[in-house]
């Protein structure tokens, strides 16, 4: 570390600690979690004087039973796995209770492993430094807003015939619907029916993704599934996608992240194309599938070739390069801190010919027998 940096860190830490924001430094040399740091911040959003913080062990601030997902993925960053931005957890305080903290996350080899420095923020905990938006939900925003012109474009598409069509029923049924006008009238109906369908299911996909819940076994396909048809208006006029969804095992995670991490890479894919140029050879390949052990969700497409400086730096909030990303404004920050906090991965590389192929990988829940061949 330089030196001028290193004397000014301390007066750093201290004034980020007077405007109320929780920090800590941790240390990995592969022989436990040290705590080199916290203010005092951390210590009262986990219920703790410093003193009493001081004396727990790094790995105490997490409920026991993510600790081994805590281990697994600071093994993984020590071998040179990529650190994300920021990862979630469910901390746990002094008096027994919990509550989700976020972690926005720095990092910097030092001699045996890797230091941390972790900005600490309680997720939903009101306070007046709180109010800034976390780097997760800037990024989630993003999503919203990528997807908020698509979906109004999804509701008039259904809408508009059911108006229609409830004016034509309107005057049949005040003509007394004679024989020859029920099947049209039945008809009618069964569009009603369809479009109102439509409709209830779009707006159920959207309250799944924007709605905290309990951590749960989850079935991958169906949330892609599911995300697919949120984000159909905007991935359907730039390329033609494909689907190659097979059963597989169910994964343990929160539903709404999960989906907030499969739209960024679908938006992301997107990205790849012209919208304005429309060319019936543009692709987006969406599979998923049982690998091993794990599932395996990948996204590729024949777009715009992926340069190495967006293969690096996709991952980093707010990023936006003039070509991938910039089109819908997300990057895959999100994507990758909700995988990393489930203990799976997502990464980013070219593909073969031109495009992109984005993979993500989830461990399945190890209980559950093989899916059908």
């Amino acid at each position: 570390m330089d030196r001028d940096l290193g004397a000014m860190l301390p007066a750093l830490l201290e004034a980020l600690g007077y405007l109320g924001t929780g920090v800590t430094v941790i240390a990995d040399r592969g022989n436990g979690l040290e705590r080199w740091y916290a203010n005092a911040p951390v210590a009262e959003l986990l219920g703790y004087t410093l003193d009493e913080l001081h004396d727990r062990t790094a790995i105490d601030m997490i409920i026991p039973e993510q600790h081994a997902l805590v281990l697994q993925l600071a093994a993984g960053f020590r071998a040179g796995q990529p650190v994300p931005p920021a990862l979630e957890f469910i901390g746990q305080r002094k008096d027994g209770s919990t509550l989700p903290i976020e972690l926005a996350i720095g990092h910097a080899p030092i001699p045996g492993g890797l230091a941390y420095v972790l900005v600490v923020r309680g997720v939903g905990v009101p306070h007046h430094q709180q109010a800034q938006l976390s780097l997760l939900e800037a990024d989630r925003i993003g999503l919203v807003g990528a997807l908020a012109a698509g979906f109004a474009h999804e509701i008039n598409n259904p809408l508009t015939p059911m108006l229609l069509n409830l004016r034509t029923l309107r005057k049949q049924l005040l003509a007394g619907l004679p024989p020859p006008a029920q099947p049209q009238a039945t008809r009618c109906l069964d569009d009603i029916t369809i479009g109102a369908e439509r409709i209830a299911n779009n707006v159920k996909a959207l309250q799944t993704l924007a709605t905290r819940s309990a951590s749960a076994a989850i079935d991958l396909a169906a949330v892609v599934s599911s995300a697919l048809r949120l984000a159909a208006p905007t991935l359907e006029p730039r390329a033609h996608v494909v689907r190659q969804i097979f059963p597989v095992r169910r994964v343990m995670g929160e539903e709404s992240r999960i989906g907030q991490a499969v739209l960024a890479m679908l938006l992301f894919s997107s990205s790849g194309f012209d919208a304005e140029i429309a060319n019936s050879q543009n692709r987006i390949i969406v599979s998923v599938e049982q690998r091993a052990s794990d599932v395996v969700l990948e996204v590729s497409d024949n777009g715009r070739e992926v340069t190495p400086e967006e293969t690096h730096h996709a991952f980093d909030p707010f990023y936006r390069s003039s070509a991938r990303g910039a089109g819908v404004g997300v990057g895959l920050g999100v994507a990758r801190s909700v995988a990393a906090t489930l203990g799976g991965e997502v990464t980013l590389a070219p593909r073969p010919g031109g495009g992109a192929v984005i993979t993500m990988r989830l461990p399945a829940i190890a209980s559950q027998p093989a899916p059908p061949a």
